[in-house]
């Protein structure tokens, strides 16, 4: 499972570094959610709020959504329920703070399930005084210490883990 999470965060990450180089003027670029494909589910864009002292979810995929209780649009981060709050506030931070890509591995327990997750954070938007939107991207797999000892690797690998190929 960490094979696939390592090779989709990369595949996330070379997405955006192309979205990145083919904009000069971030500060107007609205991230395109549909051109990561299948992660697009998987994807969140937020809007920088107080300095960085919070963050607003203007968009949310239906698949960041299972772990994090559900399709947080026009919420704040700092209202998330936890683990997913601290988290992702964390890294976003980081993002915001370096003005460059962000990540973090995790394991959750959510819904009587363990999930090995990769949290990635990507500044979306900015001018010279900072960056303003962010694009959050939370891939997730079962566990391999607790995944069902009858459901094959394939079929544990689908229910989380997008084609990259898609």
């Amino acid at each position: 499972m960490q094979n696939e999470l390592h090779r989709a965060s990369v595949w996330i990450l070379g997405k955006w570094l192309g979205r990145i180089t083919r904009y000069d003027d971030r500060a107007d670029a609205r991230t395109d959610l549909a051109e990561f494909g299948a992660f697009e589910a998987n994807l969140a864009e937020v809007t920088v709020v107080d300095h960085g002292a919070d963050f607003a979810v203007s968009r949310w995929g239906a698949e960041i959504g299972m772990l994090c209780g559900g399709n947080q649009r026009n919420r704040r981060l700092s209202e998330l329920p936890q683990p997913s709050r601290g988290q992702l506030r964390r890294i976003c931070v980081r993002a915001m703070m370096s003005r460059a890509p962000a990540g973090e591995r995790a394991i959750w327990a959510v819904r009587g399930g363990i999930w090995e997750c990769v949290m990635l954070a990507l500044p979306a938007a900015g001018n010279e005084d900072g960056v303003s939107h962010l694009l959050i991207a939370l891939l997730f797999a079962p566990h391999p210490l607790f995944t069902d000892p009858f459901q094959s690797e394939e079929a544990a690998r689908a229910i989380a883990t997008p084609s990259i190929d898609g």
